[in-house]
């Protein structure tokens, strides 16, 4: 019996000191690890890829097709950050907007603004989604 517990002890040492051994990485001639180059400065915020745009690439389409027809207010539909309604229909009274509708339960605000003002909106705080509120076509289902 106690040849069996120095042999299970035995093999446990043995087999921590491979788990080691394979877990550690070695540098490579280049100083770092594996093959990416070592960081050698500060990272900047310039490096970091630009955060995701508020405004979807339909909105943008539809947003510049409207200033080419001379369109002066489009309707913008803004999904909020929970609890930041209040806060964000505030900010579209202060940048000329105006606000049609709210609804805090599932964080929505309608407003209208000036076309020339409706990129700005996407830049106004505790915003998480921007879309332009199109109506909809009114076409007769019946066959």
């Amino acid at each position: 019996m106690r040849r069996l517990v120095v042999t299970t002890a035995l093999a446990g040492l043995v087999l921590a000191g491979l788990v080691l051994t394979g877990c550690a990485q070695r540098p490579t001639d280049s100083g770092g690890f594996g093959t990416e180059p070592p960081i050698t400065g500060p990272v900047s915020v310039s490096s970091l890829p630009p955060p995701p745009s508020k405004l979807s690439p339909h909105a943008k389409e539809v947003l510049a097709q409207a200033k080419r027809d001379g369109v002066r207010t489009i309707g913008l539909t803004v999904s909020t950050e929970p609890g930041k309604v209040d806060e964000v229909a505030a900010a579209m009274d202060r940048i000329g907007g105006t606000v049609e509708a709210t609804d805090a339960a599932i964080g929505y605000v309608r407003v209208t603004v000036p076309v020339e003002l409706a990129e700005k909106v996407t830049s106004v705080g505790g915003i998480s989604r921007v879309d332009v509120d199109e109506p909809l076509s009114n076409i007769d289902p019946t066959p």
